[in-house]
């Protein structure tokens, strides 16, 4: 018994080692309310032009359904370390075009500030994709998940993104979020519709159940994405 359960322990271990070797950075999460849309994607439009951010990258996106909080929009920084966060985020503080960001969204309100790291990516790059659908949970062996998620995708596949994060600023029980993303809403629906009535994720349910709490499902439209 001893010696099943440590195999399985290893197991578990060596699948998230994996998983973060295969990370592509991480993320810094901003929900913001905002009263436009049009205005805001112009204020990213002129800050990105500023000389001083040159390798920053981010997206914005609008809030469509499902989306806890008071924040109407997100707003995503990629970087591939957390030097390049500290970085490109002293450079952004200290430049002009964020003296004129902040000019031209005055009244914004922050909701919400989180740093999420990419555990794996199955598809595309998350920016890349029109519509984006977001599962936040709490994975309690996320070696065993990541395991059944890649199980899943080769059977199923993806819409274009597929990416598993981990979670780690905000509430103890979010720890994970897997990302689908697909062109546009119709394409990201449609991928729904199939995956979760297929025998392949009723399988992959029996996998994870005890090991998964789903906390909310929310859905953005891409906005804008700037520097990649």
């Amino acid at each position: 018994m001893k010696k099943s359960v440590f195999s399985t322990t290893l197991l578990s271990l060596a699948l998230l080692i994996s998983g973060f070797a295969q990370a592509q950075g991480i993320e810094t999460v901003y929900s913001l309310k905002f009263d436009s849309t049009a205005a805001v994607k112009a204020a990213m439009t002129e800050l990105f032009e500023d000389d001083d951010l040159r390798g920053s990258k981010a997206t914005l996106y609008a809030h469509d359904y499902g989306v806890p909080g008071d924040g109407t929009h997100t707003i995503v920084g990629d970087y591939d370390s957390y030097a390049a966060r500290s970085k490109f985020s002293k450079a952004r503080m200290e430049s002009h075009g964020w003296a004129k960001y902040l000019l031209a969204t005055q009244g914004t309100e922050l909701v919400s500030a989180d740093l999420v790291a990419v555990v794996k990516d199955y598809g595309k790059p998350r920016h890349t994709a029109g519509y984006l659908v977001a599962y936040t949970m709490q994975v309690g062996d996320p070696g065993r998940y990541v395991a059944a998620l890649d199980k899943l995708h080769d059977a199923i596949g993806d819409p274009g993104v597929l990416r598993l994060v981990g979670i780690r600023s905000g509430p103890a029980n979010v720890t994970h979020a897997v990302l689908i993303g697909a062109e546009d809403f119709v394409a990201a629906n449609e991928y729904l519709d199939k995956l979760l009535t297929s025998d392949a994720y009723a399988a992959f349910v029996n996998e994870v159940d005890d090991v998964r709490k789903i906390h909310n499902v929310a859905m953005y439209r891409r906005v804008g994405a700037w520097g990649y």
